[in-house]
């Protein structure tokens, strides 16, 4: 991950150049392809590409192509507004005892004063901001360093022809970290098949079920026995581990054997579920955690 000191002056040195500036202010309009940022500068592809990549984390590529603003690129543009938007200073009445030179200098050095006066008030209260999205980022990159998976969403997909078939290869439960409080868990079911009596008992368990001693339990917050496909969602009060199965309550049993507490459906069964995690009306990553445990 980019540090701190990095973003920062990858903030303050596409501020100070002009090309750089108004590739930020088209994208915060709206997200814009290569050529029509190509097009609206009037500029050679190559030298287009040097200041895309000049921006570094300020931007990001859309899945269609397109580039948008990161939130530390809106930051960027919510400083150089802010820049922008400072009154000019009123000049003074002439002095008749200096010279016209001595005159515009001390006007000059007095904008000078109340803009930057301005800008590092308004980038002290970016950086803020800044700082407070800084701190969940840093806690996924900590884990991703064990090993875990940064993901946008993730699907789970159990597959059976009798009671439980161990050996299918998918994964039917996860371990997931989320870094964020008041967070909503989106889920879709698909159903492909499945054969009376029998349903499908999807459970959300707070905590990592796979990390507590043998005596321990983490509790089931939300518990569904369906047999049809359809879309579900769930509140999330507070950031931290979460364990979601499609085949029952995840428990531990001794020091290294999982084992499911479960009543899967008896005969064929196919089915997947995808998920993602929304904070603040905008999709969130998350943390699968990587695991070797026995199925």
């Amino acid at each position: 991950m980019t540090s701190e000191e990095e973003i920062y002056s990858t903030i303050f040195t596409s501020l100070k150049h002009p090309v750089r500036r108004r590739i930020l202010r088209m994208l915060s309009e709206m997200p814009r392809s290569f050529s029509e940022v190509l097009e609206a500068l009037g500029i050679s592809s190559s030298h287009l590409t040097y200041h895309l990549e000049s921006l570094g984390e300020l931007v990001s590529k859309m899945e269609n192509g397109k580039y948008k603003l990161s939130t530390f690129g809106e930051a960027a543009v919510t400083t150089m507004s802010k820049v922008e938007e400072t009154p000019k200073v009123m000049r003074a009445k002439p002095i008749l005892s200096l010279s016209l030179k001595l005159k515009s200098l001390l006007a000059l050095l007095m904008v000078v004063i109340v803009v930057l006066a301005s800008a590092s008030y308004t980038q002290y209260q970016s950086l803020n901001g800044m700082a407070a999205e800084y701190e969940p980022l840093k806690e996924l990159s900590e884990l991703m360093k064990k090993g875990d998976l940064l993901q946008s969403q993730y699907t789970l997909r159990y597959k059976s022809n009798s009671y439980i078939d161990i050996s299918s290869g998918d994964s039917w439960y996860c371990v997931i970290y989320i870094p964020y409080d008041n967070s909503t868990l989106n889920a879709a079911l698909t159903v492909n098949s499945i054969l009376i009596p029998g349903y499908i008992p999807i459970t959300v368990k707070k905590g990592d079920a796979l990390a507590l001693a043998s005596n321990e339990t983490a509790p089931i917050i939300q518990s569904l026995n369906t047999t049809m496909s359809g879309k579900y969602s769930l509140l999330l009060a507070s950031k931290g581990w979460y364990t979601i199965s499609l085949v029952g309550s995840i428990e531990k049993w001794g020091d290294n054997v999982f084992i499911i507490s479960t009543m899967a459906p008896q005969g064929k069964l196919d089915c997947w579920m995808s998920f993602e995690i929304i904070h603040e009306g905008k999709r969130s990553p998350f943390i699968v955690a990587h695991q070797d445990f026995i199925r």
